[in-house]
């Protein structure tokens, strides 16, 4: 009985017991040094967003990022993580993160055995030396917190810290890793993204670590691969090396490390092959070696034993032979486990095996940018865990199986440049129910799908361009009705049909559309209104058929292209209203016609403006003093006059004006002297009066292409014209300028030695990222110039940055031609024709090695055609005609080839090839042998050609004396006679000359 009231007593007691335990369980409240600390703490440090205001009351166990021990109270857990951008390759905070100084009243935590403070920003101060006072501490995060300075030698003080985080602090200094080495209880230890490079005792420290398991040494600038792979890591599973600068060879010593899960050593200079011993690993589950230098075949054992391997990433190094070994000779448990494998950015050749089909548990497999040929294994159906598919930039070839439209897991499918062809059918994508990018550009495939037919899928990126999809526009499209469709490229795809109305409804959020190079007629596509926000459309519609007037585009398109069009009527006058967010716009090779509106002036964000070549009339606009980002203006071959605005010279980013082929008149601005910036200003074919801009000078220090070609300017040229040393095309052709060469015409610098960098910046001083081209397009403004070169007129648009040249034939230049011109030797093309140069050619004109066509006819040039022009071995076209040279023709292997006499013709004292032989043959006769039948018969001819040419004199005179009678007839006589005489009369006594010597030597 005693017993049993004892009993009673002491389960009451527990009971009580128990329930005050519950009562102060729910009820902890923290230890007030410790709030007080955490207090002190929240006042030192700088808090932009206020993510500490729930840091008051008693209570600090309920405060953000705060945990307490139930038990007791105390704070166990500091837990103030950033925000991380996803903006982002390495996370930084955005305007939440933390900042300032990290008070040392956090000591009083003794408890506290998880800290994280990663991605703020304590730029100012190093890691706190009282880090080490935590003697319990576990869990320590100070990744991406911007600390700088050196970590403290007492940080290793934590014995009981299991996990280090200190990556990507770029302002930390490492002079040694001795703090590391104190640790003994460590098992995680992430240092990426920090300089080791000075931190010689590394492997000492490391090799301090007994318990470690996972270690992350990834872009830590080590350059010498590790030797701590001689020691006995047994328990470490992890091994991130990857992103350093490693030049050597793989250790094999390396593969002893026998219990590792994770290698990654990608991103390194790591050169050789790739040892055998990889089989040793028989724990492995990934290996990541992408991004090396790594070269030979694979071993033939390399997915033979590794059973538990998910992921072998081999990408982008420089391995070669077949693949055909590793798959055939895999073991079964090998083909069950693969998840991941990327062959891609190799040297593979061969065909693809059908073992491939055995690795049932792939998600994706990348096989591009090889050389890979044969056909798509059928076996690739078998592949029903399949995600993505990639074997783009191959040498595959045949058909595309129709097994693989069994993988109804694929979400990516990339086949594109290959060398595949045959008929792709709805039975390709009968189950690809979660197909999301679907590429197979650069292939010789036809769809050949029923219009009926619904696909199953729901796009978001269609890349079919040069398949053959017409000429009918692709009815399966029209399933597309999700508005996930963002990307459609059917470039060149041999549509005929007109854009149907259903595509208003597949169209609302298509950020990227490219139906250009084709033959689409009608009316232009309509766009449904976007369901979400769209930024930055862009749509290709040129080279097509679309004809009627330019109708209304999506009021966010950013890059609109209706080039090369049938469209009529006028352009909208308030199209900046309809179109805002405009950047990249061009109309050109269209029938359009009225006035340029004033309302794209508003068009402030607009780089690219193309206009040309329709029939646009009226003057331009004066209003483009607010378009500061304009860097291409082509208002080209249309019906435009007026005089060029002032307004035009604030354009101070332009750097390319085109205003060629209009009816524009009066003098040239000289406000487009502002345009500092321009390499390309043509304004010929106009009817700009006027002396010569002296205006053109070294102020425009980037000019390259400068053509006034075909107007009606006087005056000499300017010797300010010598200071624009970056000319390379310089054409002042048929105006009427005259006056002498300057002699530092030999100045150009650019026509002198040839900048290596000038194509890269002429390119991207015309490459618009905007527009977002797929391989293999030409992605930038082409620029474009006419030019007069042997013996026509050309056009250079794509070559254009290699061309160098000068024309200033027909007009009234005179003088001799400066010596000081031979030092362009660079100049392809040099045409000084149809003026009025007299003296000797350049004896060293063979010193400009790069003329491909030499043009000095018609002017008054005199003496023997210097030796030297043999020496110009590039040189296909050659006129100097009707000058006054004299002499042997040169000899020379280039010259043997240049045999159209019409070269030298109206020179009549010039003799050699291709004309007559400069020797003469004169037959002696014995004095008193009288001359036989052939001399009777010269001597008639010579009376012959007497007779004739006196019978045309007396002709002449008669003519003429008629009308010296007749007033009016003798005006428009003489006026006609003085254009035509003189080529006349020198082509008629060539003729007689040439009769002449035939007639002696019969």
């Amino acid at each position: 009985m005693g017993i049993t009231i004892d009993l009673q007593i002491i389960l009451c007691f527990v009971l009580l017991l128990l329930t005050r335990t519950l009562e102060a369980d729910s009820n902890v409240r923290c230890i007030k040094n410790e709030r007080d600390a955490l207090l002190k703490f929240k006042h030192s440090i700088a808090d932009p967003s206020d993510k500490l205001k729930s840091w008051v009351g008693e209570d600090c166990c309920s405060w953000q990022g705060i945990i307490c021990n139930n038990s007791n109270g105390h704070v166990t857990k500091l837990e103030l993580r950033g925000t991380e951008s996803r903006y982002s390759g390495v996370k930084e905070c955005e305007d939440s993160c933390l900042g300032g100084q990290i008070s040392h009243s956090l000591v009083n935590l003794t408890y506290l055995n998880y800290l994280d403070l990663s991605v703020n920003n304590f730029s100012e101060i190093g890691i706190p030396e009282f880090v080490g006072s935590f003697k319990v501490l576990e869990y320590l995060n100070f990744s991406q917190a911007k600390f700088v300075g050196n970590v403290p030698p007492y940080t290793g003080n934590v014995s009981r810290l299991k996990y280090l985080d200190l990556s990507y602090n770029s302002e930390l200094i490492f002079d040694s890793l001795s703090f590391v080495s104190g640790f003994t209880s460590l098992e995680y230890l992430e240092l990426s993204g920090l300089n080791l490079s000075m931190a010689d005792d590394l492997l000492h420290s490391l090799n301090m670590l007994p318990s470690l398991m996972e270690l992350h040494l990834s872009s830590c600038s080590l350059s010498l691969f590790p030797e701590f792979f001689r020691f006995n890591f047994t328990s470490l599973a992890v091994i991130d090396l990857s992103s350093n600068n490693f030049n050597s060879t793989i250790s094999p010593l390396l593969f002893n490390i026998t219990n590792v899960q994770h290698l990654d050593l990608s991103g390194n200079l790591l050169r050789g092959y790739l040892p055998s011993e990889v089989g040793n690993l028989e724990f492995l589950e990934v290996l990541r070696l992408q991004d090396n230098d790594l070269e030979g075949e694979l071993p033939g054992t390399l997915m033979n034993g590794l059973c538990n391997l998910r992921e072998l990433d081999l990408g982008k190094n420089s391995f070669s032979g077949e693949i055909r070994g590793i798959f055939d000779n895999s073991s079964d448990c090998v083909s069950a486990s693969l998840k991941g494998l990327d062959l891609s950015n190799n040297n593979f050749r061969g065909v693809v095996p059908d073992s491939l089909g055995k690795f049932t548990s792939l998600e994706y497999l990348y096989l591009y940018r090889n050389s890979f040929e044969g056909r798509i294994p059928e076996a690739i159906g078998r592949l029903s865990k399949l995600r993505e598919l990639s074997v783009y930039n191959n040498l595959f070839n045949g058909t595309i199986p129709a097994s693989l439209g069994q993988l109804s897991e694929l979400e990516i499918l990339d086949f594109n440049n290959n060398k595949l062809e045959g008929i792709v059918s709805e039975a390709h994508f009968s189950k690809l129910d979660s197909l999301t990018r679907l590429s197979m550009y650069g292939n010789s495939l036809v769809f050949n799908i029923d219009s009926a037919w619904i696909a199953p899928f729901q796009l978001q990126s269609v890349y079919l361009s040069s398949c053959k999809l017409g000429p009918e526009f692709p009815q399966w499209l029209r399933g597309q009705t999700n508005n996930s469709l963002q990307l459609l490229d059917l470039y060149n795809t041999s549509i005929s049909d007109g854009v149907p109305d259903w595509f208003q409804n597949i169209s609302s959020n298509i950020q990227w559309l490219d139906m250009s190079h084709n033959q689409i007629s009608k009316n232009l596509p309509k766009f449904g209104k976007p369901s979400t926000p769209v930024f930055g459309r862009l749509i290709h519609l040129n080279s097509n058929k679309f004809e009627g007037p330019f109708t209304s585009f999506p009021e966010d398109v950013e890059v609109l292209d209706i080039s090369n069009n049938f469209l009529s009527g006028q352009i909208p006058q308030m199209i900046a209203d309809m179109m805002p967010q405009l950047t990249f716009f061009s109309l050109s090779e269209n029938n359009l016609s009225g006035d340029i509106p004033t309302s794209l002036c508003k068009l402030t964000e607009l780089s690219y403006l193309d206009l040309s070549k329709n029939q646009l009339s009226g003057a331009i606009p004066e209003c483009w003093q607010e378009m500061e980002f304009l860097n291409v203006l082509d208002l080209a071959y249309n019906e435009l006059s007026g005089n060029i605005p002032v307004s035009l010279g604030s354009l101070h980013n332009l750097g390319s004006l085109h205003l060629e082929r209009n009816n524009l008149e009066g003098n040239i601005p000289t406000s487009l002297g502002n345009l500092t910036n321009l390499l390309t200003l043509d304004l010929s074919e106009n009817a700009f009066t006027g002396i010569f801009p002296s205006w053109i000078n070294e102020n425009l220090s980037s000019l390259a292409v400068l053509s006034l070609h075909s107007n009606l300017l006087k005056g000499e040229i300017p010797i300010e014209l010598c200071g624009v040393a970056s000319l390379r095309i310089l054409n002042l052709a048929n105006n009427m300028m005259a006056g002498t060469i300057p002699s530092c015409f030999g100045n150009f610098t650019s026509m002198i030695v040839e900048d290596p960098n000038f194509v890269d910046y002429w390119l991207s001083s015309f490459s618009f990222p905007v527009l977002f081209q797929m391989p293999g397009r030409y992605n930038a403004y082409q620029e474009h110039v006419l030019t007069y070169m042997k013996g026509r007129e050309l056009e250079y648009n794509k070559t254009i940055q290699f061309l160098f040249s000068i024309d200033l034939s027909e007009n009234r230049l005179f003088g001799n031609i400066p010596d000081e011109i031979v030092n362009l030797k660079l100049v392809q093309n040099l045409n000084l024709s149809g003026n009025q140069f007299t003296g000797n050619i350049i004896s060293d004109i063979g010193n400009m090695k790069a003329l491909e066509s030499l043009d000095f006819s018609q002017n008054e040039l005199s003496g023997s055609i210097p030796v030297s022009i043999s020496s110009l071995n590039f040189l296909s076209y050659l006129n100097l005609s009707f000058n006054n040279l004299s002499g042997p023709i040169p000899h020379g292997n280039q010259l043997q080839t240049l045999d159209d006499k019409s070269i030298y013709i109206g020179n009549d004292g010039l003799c050699g090839f291709p004309l007559e032989s400069c020797q003469k043959e004169v037959e002696i006769l014995k004095p008193g042998e009288p001359g036989d039948k052939n001399d009777q018969d010269e001597s008639e001819m010579h009376w012959f050609y007497y007779g004739s040419g006196v019978g045309f004199m007396t002709g002449f005179v008669v003519v003429c004396s008629s009308l010296y009678f007749k007033h009016s007839w003798r005006r428009a006589w003489f006026q006609f006679v003085d254009k035509i005489y003189n080529k006349l009369y020198v082509i008629v006594a060539v003729k007689m000359n040439q009769l002449y010597r035939k007639c002696r030597q019969t």
